[in-house]
């Protein structure tokens, strides 16, 4: 694993993805601004998760045929100004039009930054994952935090924050990148390079993954189902946990910010250790244990009547959302060996766009049904995201150790 690229790399996750960790804790603010509905604020996560994300795989794609890395600093530059303009603009689709940028501008550097970090994470793709993940998952924490503060202390001009460190950050991404030739030196092919001698555990669906060049649609259609499942969980418990602790339990926008900072940090952990355990014991059977606990800790929660029995709940939910997320995206680079960016795109990006479809359909149960119903129908999604990790291919085990070993 060559640490100071994917540390790099890691760096660059962060500075995209703190834009998408601070958007569902501006929502209250954008609600109370505005007199928006439960339904119009899941809209504006509509205009992040979705439309911006379905273009992820055409990028993936072109980062297959045509390496391009300045997509990194861009993406994280046009994430962190179209979020910082939404402190700027009172007409509602100008506000749409301003986060579906900036979720262009992630839709720009996961396919990219996806595809980089499996090339050099040499046999420990888990860990390499985990750790560009963490960067990501970092952002998701820090988000909340920033925007809570910012947004508090100058008002909606806040926001403009999210551009100075955009700005920063692309600038120092573009400066290291054009400097480490490495990048494509190392992997002339645009593939995953083969690793012989490697120890590292197969799975089931791993299939042809450790065989250069073989894609396995199959297997790669059932992950899809699993990868849209925790993705529509992820994006329902983001945009509505601050909304829950503020409408359900009276408690403050930054109560609720804490909320999410405190779910999305234990969910940071259970990231390294779901990615450590994935290395050691295959990312198929971490998927399933993750699937397993997902779907009585989801209902569990929407049943919590009081603060006490949600805050109790909220590191376990952290834990079995965050925890499949690198196997879940290594196990879909290795089923398209011959299309890992592409891959990169799908797992990352269309995925989370079917999750983001969702959102307004959750802000409707939750405008007609309350919060706690909604968050119930989540957990029916985690027992579909259960059925289809089982239905993935275990048969294929013994002959993806045998190409590696």
């Amino acid at each position: 694993m060559d640490k100071k690229k994917i540390l790099l790399l890691s760096l660059g996750h962060l500075s995209c993805d703190i834009n998408g960790g601070a958007l569902p804790a501006l929502l209250p603010f954008v609600r109370a601004s505005y007199g928006l509905s439960y339904q119009a604020t899941g809209g504006l996560m509509f205009a992040f998760s979705c439309l911006s994300s379905i273009i992820q795989p055409l990028f993936g794609w072109l980062a297959d045929r045509f390496s391009k890395p300045w997509f990194i600093p861009l993406g994280v530059l046009l994430a962190g100004c179209g979020l910082a303009a939404v402190g700027f603009m009172s007409d509602y689709w100008a506000i749409f039009a301003a986060i579906t940028l900036s979720g262009i501008g992630a839709a720009l550097f996961h396919p990219e930054g996806a595809r980089f970090a499996n090339k050099v994470s040499g046999r420990s793709k888990g860990m390499g994952l985990s750790i560009f993940s963490i960067g990501g998952n970092s952002g998701f924490v820090l988000g909340p935090l920033l925007v809570t503060g910012c947004v508090g202390f100058w008002g909606m001009g806040g926001t403009a924050v999210f551009a100075c460190i955009a700005v920063c950050m692309s600038a120092i991404l573009l400066w290291q990148i054009a400097h480490m030739s490495g990048f494509k030196k190392n992997f002339p092919d645009g593939g995953a390079p083969s690793v012989p001698g490697s120890g590292a555990p197969a799975d089931s669906a791993d299939a042809g993954a450790d065989m250069p060049g073989v894609n396995n649609w199959r297997e790669f259609f059932k992950l899809m189902v699993s990868i849209v499942a925790r993705s529509t969980l992820f994006v329902g418990f983001n945009t509505f946990i601050p909304l829950y602790w503020v409408n359900s339990f009276g408690q403050s926008k930054a109560a609720g910010a804490v909320a999410l900072t405190v779910f999305c940090t234990c969910g940071v952990i259970s990231n390294i250790i779901g990615g450590l355990l994935s290395d050691r014991y295959g990312c198929i059977r971490i998927i399933r244990l993750a699937f397993v606990l997902m779907v009585p800790v989801v209902f569990a929660f929407s049943l919590a009547d009081n603060l006490y029995a949600a805050c109790a709940l909220l590191p376990f939910l952290g834990f079995v959302l965050y925890a499949p997320f690198s196997s879940l995206v290594v196990l879909g680079q290795k089923l398209l060996a011959r299309n890992i960016g592409f891959a990169s795109g799908v797992t990352l990006g269309l995925a989370t766009s079917m999750g983001g479809i969702a959102a307004p359909c959750l802000g409707w149960i939750a405008d007609n049904h309350g919060l706690p119903r909604a968050i119930q129908c989540l957990g029916l999604v985690a027992l579909l995201g259960m059925l289809f990790a089982f239905l993935l291919s275990s048969g294929a085990s013994a002959r993806a150790r045998g190409t590696s070993a």
